[in-house]
């Protein structure tokens, strides 16, 4: 099984592209939870928006003091070290599907980010076509035994409801195999991928990952 605290440096995951066109224009006092080795809040940080970092691996939180930034030690399977209402913002940037008490973790985000406050979250979407063509054929989720939590639009959207966000705005994205190959063989890379936003109306099937901005709702 992959150790998620262990994950090596990649600051080109399309996730963080897209999450960070979510960000909006003033953060405030932010937190990247679950930062990794600061890959977002560089690019956030390339973007005007200077966050501080969180991870339960203590060599991420290290990596990102080393980048010059604060940074905690923080298990978000047990409540967040912060006074209630004493953020402005925070992302979440695929990490719930690692937390088995998602809900609890949301409801902790609720209590530490203020009324009119911002999240920025990404995690993969269950229901994508590539999921549901792996049940069909009688195969497991992809990373099961590494993602603890499976999401689809209609539950992610009632856990954060339930705990007072809603959701301001959307970049989430798809995966368009035949173009990948294209693109592989006009020289853009053995790695390259073609991925697109997906409207709206279709993020349930075609979104291969939610990527969402919610706004704490004020009380």
């Amino acid at each position: 099984m992959i150790d998620p605290t262990r994950r090596p440096r990649d600051p080109q995951r399309a996730w963080y592209t897209h999450a960070a066109g979510l960000l909006p224009g003033k953060g405030g006092r932010w937190i990247d939870l679950g930062c990794g080795q600061a890959e977002f809040l560089e690019l956030a940080s390339e973007r005007g928006l200077d966050g501080a970092g969180a991870d339960v691996q203590i060599n991420n939180a290290r990596a990102c003091r080393a980048t010059g930034r604060a940074s905690l030690v923080v298990d978000l399977r047990r409540p967040l070290p912060f006074r209630d209402a004493s953020l402005d913002g925070a992302s979440l940037i695929e990490v719930i599907e690692h937390i088995v008490e998602a809900e609890a973790l949301v409801d902790e985000l609720a209590r530490v980010i203020r009324p009119g406050g911002w999240l920025v979250m990404t995690t993969p979407n269950v229901a994508h076509l590539t999921y549901r063509w792996r049940a069909v054929t009688g195969h497991e989720p992809k990373q099961e035994g590494y993602h603890y939590r499976f999401f689809v639009r209609k539950k992610l959207e009632r856990i954060f409801a339930r705990a007072g966000f809603r959701v301001e705005a959307r970049a989430s994205f798809g995966k368009q195999a035949l173009l990948s190959k294209l693109g592989r063989l006009c020289g853009k890379g053995a790695r390259y991928k073609f991925r697109y936003t997906v409207p709206d109306f279709a993020e349930s099937l075609l979104a291969q990952h939610f990527v969402w901005r919610l706004e704490r709702g004020v009380e």
